[in-house]
């Protein structure tokens, strides 16, 4: 086993290098095997099945399966408690399809890609509760939109390979705040194009409170909108996911401290809502290019 990490009511690991387990089955988990690279040698039911990579097998609860693989091969496993409704919302079929096609087709670079993406949350002590969430409905949508066998690509925007990713480039001059304030003035009123007055109220909310811990539940009902269908919004008006938006907004303000005040990075750290020194050092550099003291002194 090479990764592993634990959400709510889910589990991701990747195996390579050689694994082989032994047969056995999950009392109330689904099981999601992707071979993405070589070969997976996999029986289920005492059926075998040899899987290339981009094929992928599901084995629903109490469903005996075991797998093994070889040193030049490599499998990433998703195991889900409860179908994905991410990818089903707009279907209608919300919660309805509990059993799936046991072979489904899949992208091996892109789950390789969104993988890496949803491990970033590992880097941190004491990830956040919105990074959490949102790594959640990443895992989630993509389950969603390839347990339905939607081509690659569609919905893209809900499939959120962030959690913890930041937008590049210089936040010195009020990036943000000032995209808030372009986006404030956006009415059906003036030409331009329309924000929602829901979506609105959440940026306000957003900007009023970017320091205390937040939520993608509370975020969704100001919104007056679910969970996925928030992202997605957020996402194309933003260009970022909540998550994003906030570590921006805070390093900008870091970004200002850091000029105009003596504060120490512990302080501006701690004051900024961010859980500790470290994290604060790898946002801060993730979006500026330099750590807080290197921005410092350049002033």
């Amino acid at each position: 086993m090479e990764l592993y990490m634990m959400l709510n009511g889910l589990e991701l690991w990747k195996a390579s290098g050689g694994f082989a387990n032994e047969p056995h089955v999950h009392d109330d988990w689904y099981q999601v095997t992707l071979p993405v690279r070589g070969q997976c040698h996999l029986v289920q039911e005492q059926h075998a099945y040899p899987l290339e990579a981009g094929l992928g097998i599901i084995a629903h609860p109490r469903m005996e399966h075991f797998f093994e693989i070889d040193s030049d091969s490599a499998v990433i496993v998703i195991k889900f408690r409860n179908p994905p409704v991410g990818g089903l919302e707009d279907s209608g079929r919300q919660g309805a399809q509990t059993e799936f096609r046991t072979t489904q087709s899949f992208d091996p670079a892109e789950i390789s890609r969104l993988f890496r993406g949803w491990n970033a949350i590992l880097l941190d002590d004491a990830p956040e509760p919105l990074q959490i969430q949102e790594t959640e409905l990443a895992v989630e949508t993509y389950l969603g939109r390839m347990l339905t066998g939607e081509p690659n690509g569609s919905n893209r925007n809900l499939t959120l390979a962030t959690s913890g990713t930041g937008m590049a480039g210089s936040v010195g001059a009020g990036l943000v705040y000032g995209q808030f304030q372009n986006l404030l003035q956006r009415t059906s009123s003036n030409g331009g194009a329309f924000i929602d007055p829901h979506l609105r109220r959440v940026l306000e909310y957003i900007h009023s409170d970017y320091t205390s811990p937040m939520d993608i539940e509370s975020m969704a009902a100001i919104a007056h909108q679910s969970r996925y269908h928030f992202m997605r919004s957020f996402k194309a008006l933003t260009g970022s996911t909540p998550y994003q938006y906030v570590l921006n907004l805070r390093v900008e303000e870091a970004t200002r401290r850091l000029r105009h005040t003596t504060d120490s990075v512990t302080t501006i750290s701690f004051g900024l809502g961010f859980s500790n020194v470290s994290q604060f050092y790898r946002a801060f550099q993730r979006v500026t290019g330099v750590t807080p003291m290197e921005y410092r002194n350049q002033m």
